[in-house]
C-alpha cells in the first residue's frame, strides 16, 4: 500500500468512529431514556442496565456504521479540500480512482463486519437481552404483576392485587386463591400488606379462609407471615428468539421452507435488508468522497447537514419500501433495493461528473 493512501486510511479513521458515535447515540436516545426510568422508577441495577444497553448496541451498530462511514468520509474530504490537500493529491498523479482506493478497501472491510454482527453477535445479543430481561423478572417479579387484575398461570395459585407500589416493590389488599384437587373450593388468603423477597411473595397479618366440600367454612384464621412461591410463574418465559430481526441470513433461510409465498414475505424482506444496509457502506463511502472533495467551504457542520439529509431520504425510502414490501403491494428485492439502486445510481453519475472534471 503506498504511503498516500495510508495517510488517507489514517485522517479518516476518527472521523469515521465520530460519525459512527454520534449516529449511535442518536439511536440510543430513546433507549437510554427508557433504562433511566428503570434505574429511578423500578430500581433495576445499574449494572444491569449497562448489560442490556450493551446488547442493544450490535443491532443498532448495523445500521449506523454505514452512516458513520458516510460522515466520517466526508468530514475528511472536506479537510483535504480546505487545506488543499486534494489539489496536491491531483498534482502528484492521483486520479479521483486512485483517491478512491482505500476508501473502497475500507469501506469493503466494513461492510464484511457488519455481516459478521449480523450473522453472529446480533443473534447472541437479542438472546442474552431476553435472559437478562427474564433474570430482572425472576429477580423482582413486582415487574411482571400488575394492578387489578387476576393472574390465573401460577400452578397452585390465582393472584389478585389492587394495588402495587414500584418504588418500594410493596403490595396492598392482596387476595390469593390457592386451588385444591379434592375440593371444588379453593383456600383463600387475604392480606392488606405484601413484599417480595426473592422469588417469593410475602404477606403479613393476613387472614385465611378453608371450604368444605358443600362450600361452608371449614376453617378460618390469621397468620403473622405466609410466603407464597412464585418461582413457577417466572420459569414458564420463554428464552427463544422469535423476532425474525433478531435472526442471521442463514437462519432465515432455513425459515423459508414449507412456507407459502405469502408467509415467506417477511422473511424475504429481512433477508434483503441485511444483504442491501452493509452493501451500502461502500456506496456511501464513494458517495461521501465525491460531495465533498472540491467544495471549499465545507466544514463539519456543511458536511453533518449533507449526511444527514442523504441518509434520512434512504432511511425513508427504505422504510416506505418495506412496508410496501410486506404489505404484498411490490415485491420484497424491489422494495429493499430500490433505495440502494437510485444511491449506486446518483452516485455512478456524480462520479462520471467528477471524473470528467478532472480531467
Amino acid at each position: 500500500m503506498k504511503i498516500i493512501e495510508k495517510y488517507i486510511l489514517e485522517d479518516v479513521k476518527m472521523p469515521i468512529i465520530f460519525g459512527v458515535s454520534l449516529f449511535t447515540f442518536i439511536f440510543l436516545i430513546e433507549i437510554i431514556v427508557s433504562l433511566m426510568e428503570n434505574i429511578i422508577v423500578k430500581g433495576i441495577s445499574l449494572i444491569d442496565v449497562l448489560r442490556i444497553l450493551s446488547f442493544y448496541l450490535p443491532p443498532i451498530l448495523s445500521q449506523t456504521i454505514p452512516m458513520g462511514v458516510f460522515l466520517g468520509v466526508m468530514i475528511t474530504f472536506s479537510k483535504f479540500t480546505r487545506t488543499s490537500e486534494a489539489t496536491a493529491m491531483s498534482s502528484i498523479g492521483m486520479s479521483l480512482k486512485a483517491i478512491l482506493k482505500p476508501i473502497v478497501i475500507l469501506a469493503s472491510i466494513i461492510t464484511v463486519f457488519i455481516f459478521f454482527l449480523q450473522e453472529s453477535i446480533i443473534p447472541r445479543s437479542f438472546s442474552k437481552l431476553e435472559e437478562i430481561t427474564m433474570k430482572i423478572a425472576y429477580e423482582n417479579p413486582v415487574f411482571q404483576l400488575k394492578e387489578r387484575i387476576l393472574i390465573d398461570e401460577v400452578d397452585e395459585y390465582s393472584l389478585y392485587i389492587e394495588k402495587i407500589d414500584r418504588k418500594t416493590n410493596e403490595a396492598e389488599n392482596v387476595l390469593i386463591f390457592q386451588k385444591e384437587d379434592k375440593n371444588n373450593f379453593p383456600t383463600i388468603l387475604l392480606g392488606d400488606k405484601a413484599y417480595w423477597k426473592n422469588v417469593n411473595m410475602v404477606l403479613e397479618d393476613s387472614k385465611f379462609y378453608t371450604f368444605n366440600p358443600d362450600g361452608t367454612i371449614k376453617l378460618e384464621g390469621e397468620f403473622k407471615q405466609k410466603k407464597i412461591p412464585l418461582s413457577s410463574y417466572f420459569q414458564e418465559v420463554n428464552i427463544e428468539v422469535k423476532d425474525i430481526e433478531a435472526m442471521g441470513i442463514t437462519t432465515l433461510l432455513k425459515n423459508l421452507k414449507g412456507k407459502t409465498y405469502q408467509e415467506k414475505i417477511p422473511y424475504l424482506v429481512e433477508i434483503n435488508r441485511k444483504i442491501a444496509i452493509p452493501l451500502s457502506t461502500v456506496v456511501l463511502a464513494i458517495l461521501g468522497v465525491l460531495l465533498s472533495i472540491g467544495h471549499h467551504r465545507s466544514g463539519k457542520g456543511a458536511s453533518f447537514g449533507v449526511s444527514l439529509g442523504v441518509i434520512f431520504t434512504y432511511i425513508v425510502f427504505l422504510n416506505v419500501g418495506m412496508v410496501m414490501a410486506n404489505k404484498g403491494v411490490v415485491s420484497p428485492y424491489m422494495g429493499v433495493w430500490l433505495p440502494n439502486l437510485l444511491l449506486v445510481g446518483g452516485t455512478a453519475l456524480l462520479y462520471k461528473r467528477k471524473a470528467g472534471g478532472a480531467k
